[in-house]
């Protein structure tokens, strides 16, 4: 399980929503063959995902965000392209949340 503390994630404002990996953006060392996109493991106490993408780093999702992040940092990419969007388990399931929670 990877959480946000895990990982260092940092929200970036007016950087496009951009999330940076300790502090770092490279595409240098990356395997062409991997996905571009990976969801991870499906928790149920918080209404988010964390997702990561390549380039980008980690960034914690909820349903609606998704598919517009994918397609904002990656145009051409489909979000049901399994070879290029993994998921770590229960794709396209998020936690279940109601409006009014914390």
């Amino acid at each position: 399980m990877v959480t946000l503390r895990q990982v260092g994630v940092v929200r970036v404002r007016g950087g496009g929503g951009r999330s940076m990996l300790g502090g770092m953006q490279t595409n240098t060392d990356r395997d062409p063959a991997a996905p571009l996109v990976e969801v991870a493991e499906f928790r149920t106490d918080s209404r988010y995902r964390l997702v990561h993408f390549a380039g980008a780093g980690w960034e914690p999702l909820a349903p609606e965000e998704f598919e517009p992040r994918v397609h904002e940092l990656f145009p051409e990419l489909d979000p049901h392209d399994s070879a290029k969007v993994h998921w770590a388990d229960r794709p396209w399931e998020w936690p279940a949340w109601h409006p009014g929670e914390a």
